[in-house]
């Protein structure tokens, strides 16, 4: 890829650039004014307009480059809230924190600074399997938070948390979908604050997870490449997806603003004069943005420390129809009756009850073909699976604690890699979504049994009705492995149960998946 790099003459327009990248959370004081600067690349001064040179008269580019980007956008917001910031910005197309801390340090050791807001180039917080640098990130974050507090003793130092995207994800060996943004947005949710604990900055503006929360509710559209479904935004650049579009840009502004000054946006004004306005958005969709801001940056953070609890199983037991062996073989009606992770072996296993799983083809079963997919995925019959379920609601009818941990168990057959990725979210018992807690599912996440063998699945299983490929010809012909993989409430992003109180279930959304059993358990 080829950076067009900002230069310090202001010689790079927006629209020739193709760089890359571009009650409220009281842990730290309110923020009203006094002097902030924006350290970041393109995720910071914009791609494109009407975002890039958005009051760019109202700011300071200490580059001289004449842009007024995501940080002109929170300057209008603080003047529509009766707030006095002295907002500039130091940004380079395409470039780390690191080299900021190598090449602009007499910009941001200043000694006038209340605020300062630092953006990490968009892959470097990844972890290395995803070809990010999270130890230059780290070690970027610690110099630049060491350089201005040298200088400002009292400022406060935040994280500008970036987004996953469609493009991101492809480059970056996620899955494609809902599935590949949950999960990128997780690991750079997941280092971010890593690094702001260790290293004690006042907070994270959580901006990436303001994008996915856009996406879960239904506002923007995850795909924008298929076409933008009617009734949603696109937040990405519709030249690159990768970067943000106005309304992610806006997005971008009103998460800041939340979390900088700590008042709610959702009182900025969306008429005539506002930014949302000036930058074509409309007050209902303005509106939204606003909320959603409010909403991630009022949502409690994640949990700290032990990093995440999803689990592949490594061992399960089962009554029934069951032939025993090294995988045991289910040769009829079976029932699962233990599963094995790295926390321990948990018999009191509570199967979910199926509803409304949208998936197309029929169930296969050992024996009698069940009359649905809902039938076929209830309760802890391991002997039907609901194939490629697209989307279905798990209920409980428990209630959920800090012990819980789901249970996903899936089949494929024996000639391909075990596991299939999902999107998990938490609804209620209307099958509605409680909150944004959403959890991507890797196939790498279940367990491990690569294509043409079974020696460490679960289980195996000759389906005699059913869909044929799956069946074989005549059924029962082709053989078919379980896996299995185990997640926490924690996993979903939950830090206070009370506050998913109403959660009673799971949707389960995934072109691949065949579930055979949906369940919990509770760990000691």
């Amino acid at each position: 890829m080829t950076l067009g790099l900002l230069s310090i003459d202001g010689g790079c327009s927006a629209l020739a650039a193709t760089e890359e990248d571009g009650a409220l959370d009281d842990s730290s004081a309110a923020i009203a004014g006094d002097t902030i600067l924006f350290v970041g690349n393109s995720f910071t001064h914009g791609h494109e307009e009407p975002a890039y040179s958005y009051n760019k008269a109202a700011v300071t580019d200490t580059n001289g480059s004449g842009v007024g980007g995501i940080p002109g956008i929170f300057k209008k917001l603080t003047v529509q809230a009766g707030l006095s910031f002295n907002v500039s910005l130091e940004t380079a197309s395409g470039q780390t924190l690191g080299w900021h801390a190598s090449n602009r340090a007499a910009i941001i050791g200043q000694p006038i600074w209340t605020a300062v807001v630092l953006q990490e180039q968009s892959t470097t917080p990844l972890p290395t399997a995803r070809g990010g640098a999270p130890t230059a990130f780290t070690d970027a974050a610690r110099t630049l938070l060491s350089l201005v507090l040298s200088k400002n003793p009292a400022a406060n130092l935040f994280l500008y948390e970036t987004w996953a995207s469609p493009t991101g994800v492809g480059t970056q060996g996620y899955p494609s979908g809902t599935s590949g943004l949950q999960a990128m947005q997780t690991d750079l949710r997941d280092s971010y604050f890593k690094a702001s604990r260790d290293l004690g900055f006042t907070g994270v503006a959580r901006v990436g997870e303001g994008f996915l929360r856009a996406v879960d509710q239904g506002l923007a559209d995850p795909n924008p490449a298929d076409g933008i479904s009617p009734g949603m935004f696109n937040l990405w650049s519709a030249q690159d997806s990768r970067h943000s579009s106005k309304y992610g840009s806006y997005l971008s502004a009103a998460v800041l603003f939340a979390r900088v000054t700590q008042d709610d946006p959702r009182s900025l004004a969306t008429g005539a004069g506002s930014a949302a306005a000036e930058l074509g958005i409309s007050a209902t969709d303005a509106g939204n943005l606003h909320r959603i801001a409010h909403e991630i940056t009022t949502q409690a953070e994640p949990p700290v420390g032990g990093g995440p609890t999803r689990l592949p199983a490594t061992r399960a037991t089962f009554t029934g129809a069951v032939t025993a062996g090294t995988p045991a073989v289910l040769t009829g009606v079976a029932q699962l009756a233990s599963l094995t992770t790295a926390e321990g072996t948990f018999t009191q296993l509570v199967g979910a009850t199926a509803q409304g799983i949208t998936g197309g083809n029929t169930p296969s079963a050992v024996g009698t073909a069940p009359a649905n997919a809902n039938v076929a995925a209830s309760g802890l019959g391991i002997h039907d699976g609901a194939n490629n379920v697209g989307t279905g609601h798990f209920q409980f009818g428990t209630a959920f604690t800090a012990k819980t941990r789901f249970f996903i168990v899936d089949s494929t057959t024996t000639s391909t890699t075990l596991g299939d990725s999902v999107t998990v979210t938490l609804v209620n018992a209307s099958n509605q979504p409680v909150g944004s807690y959403s959890l991507a599912l890797l196939a790498s996440d279940f367990t491990p049994s690569a294509a043409g063998t079974t020696s460490t699945a679960l289980a195996t299983v000759s389906y005699t009705s059913g869909v044929g490929s799956i069946t074989g010809t005549p059924p029962g012909t082709v053989q078919s492995k379980l896996g299995a993989v185990s997640f926490s409430l924690a996993d979903l992003g939950v830090s206070d149960v009370t506050s998913v109180s109403a959660a009673t279930g799971l949707r389960l959304s995934s072109a691949t998946l065949d579930p055979n059993i949906v369940g919990l358990y509770s760990v000691p």
